[in-house]
């Protein structure tokens, strides 16, 4: 009872702390950015699984890849730096490379131009995942280019104008947001906002908490956002080579706020939103995918990256003016593999069969109109009902996979031996050892184009 009442007083008073910052003149009511004077270099980032720790992300060559330059445009997102100043940054570490930046001028060359980089004065709003539990994927319903996800994550943003309020909590004690959320005078862009891009979500399963931490060791204050729910994701599927098909599953988290230049001068400054993931994501991918409860796939690979996402559209102050928006996404791709024994036992195998019987009529002397006809036909008419008993495992697409390709050419070959025995009803007449011959290369030249064909179908 006494440690619930100590929690309850350190969190009121972190409260009265904040709503009792004087409301600024300007009317510029802080969200916990941070006053910047850079180059406003900012690389990619990847997990190192061996040290467990966050690096840079680097090509084949070592170098490191940019994720953007803010003042220098011309640097392209995802070139490979090379050199700071003349000096070759492969085999620098991550802080040495950082010192390089450290500087008010610096020369950065790619692979194809060098350029001037020049420091200039930005807010940085930080935020970061801290974990992202995915709890299940349901349903992957490749026809309908949808899948369904259930989640877990959290989302922190420092608020460094909030670290006397902070010391206040108690160390990772965590109280939370609501009563400041109500308040006109203050402001945490932490709210109540979606993160997981989305075309729907089971309402009666969403859970959000908005809280406020203060980590002692760190002596920083956080607003922490953590929701959790069952989502529907829209993706593009290619099925081109269905039933072995290969997808990525592409789940995307998007910041409160983008990346804006204020070229219009409609913001006291420029200003970045940052948004990376935590070591925990990485770790939780990969525990996903080692306890992942698929039936229909099987998860090959997970990775997570950072990519600008941008868009157009009119502007917030002038709707005349068409801006572009950018945000720094954060990008979880899930790579997932068919299991084929249902499609290759129900369908591949049967249609096959079929076919055998159709093909079987060719061992049957070319004069024997009758029999190799009521096999033939049979055997064709057996194809095309087993083709609806099949026909809602297949999707409908303005395309055709691989299977699609598998089940007419099974059709063109089921019909072959009946057009064949047509016309050697007319060729026995005339030269019966003709048609014996014929009969014979057809048989071993059908064999190996079918053979051939289906290779060519499922490999390509």
């Amino acid at each position: 009872m006494c440690s619930q009442q100590l929690v309850a007083s350190e969190c009121e008073n972190f409260e009265n702390k904040v709503l009792s910052i004087p409301y600024p003149e300007n009317g510029m009511v802080t969200a916990g950015e941070q006053a910047r004077n850079d180059l406003g270099i900012f690389f990619h980032q990847e997990y190192d699984y061996d040290k467990d720790v966050i690096k840079i992300k680097r090509d084949k060559n070592n170098y490191p890849i940019l994720k953007f330059s803010f003042f220098e445009k011309n640097l392209e997102p995802s070139s490979s730096i090379i050199k700071i100043d003349e000096q070759d940054i492969s085999k620098l570490t991550k802080n040495e490379i950082e010192n390089l930046l450290d500087k008010k001028e610096v020369k950065i060359s790619t692979l194809q131009e060098s350029y001037v980089v020049k420091a200039d004065k930005y807010d940085l709003y930080p935020f970061e995942l801290e974990f992202f539990n995915i709890t299940a994927i349901d349903e992957i319903k490749t026809k309908e280019g949808e899948f369904t996800l259930d989640y877990n994550f959290q989302v922190s943003h420092e608020r460094p104008d909030w670290i006397e309020a902070g010391r206040e909590i108690g160390n990772f004690t965590y109280c939370s947001l609501e009563k400041i959320h109500e308040s006109n005078k203050i402001f945490s862009p932490i709210g109540d906002y979606e993160y997981l891009v989305q075309i729907g979500y089971d309402q009666d399963k969403s859970f959000a908490a908005y809280e406020q931490s203060y980590y002692a060791d760190l002596d920083k204050t956080y607003s922490l956002a953590t929701r959790s729910g069952v989502a529907r994701i829209k993706s593009d599927f290619n099925l081109k080579k269905f039933p072995f098909d290969e997808q990525v599953l592409i789940i995307e988290l998007f910041p409160p706020y983008g990346i804006v230049y204020n070229e219009d001068n409609y913001y006291p400054k420029p200003f970045i939103t940052s948004f990376v993931p935590r070591n925990n994501v990485y770790l939780d991918l990969i525990k996903y995918k080692n306890e992942n409860f698929l039936k229909e796939w099987t998860v090959k690979k997970t990775e997570i990256d950072n990519i600008l996402y941008k868009t157009k559209s009119a502007s917030l102050f002038d709707r005349s003016k068409i801006k572009e928006a950018i945000e720094d996404r954060i990008q979880i791709k899930i790579t997932v593999e068919r299991n084929i024994n249902y499609f290759i036992f129900k369908i591949i195998i049967p249609v096959f069969l079929i076919l055998s019987i159709a093909w079987s009529v060719m061992w049957i002397p070319p004069n024997q109109v009758e029999s190799r006809l009521t096999t033939s036909i049979v055997a064709l008419l057996a194809l095309i009902a087993y083709n609806f008993v099949f026909n809602e495992d297949i999707p409908k697409l303005s395309y055709l996979t691989s299977l699609d390709r598998y089940i007419l050419l099974s059709y063109l070959f089921c019909a072959i031996p009946t057009f064949l025995t047509i016309y050697f009803s007319r060729l026995t007449k005339k030269d019966y050892k003709i048609a014996i011959a014929i009969n014979k290369k057809s048989r071993l030249f059908g064999i190996i184009i079918y053979l051939v064909s289906i290779i060519i179908i499922f490999t390509i």
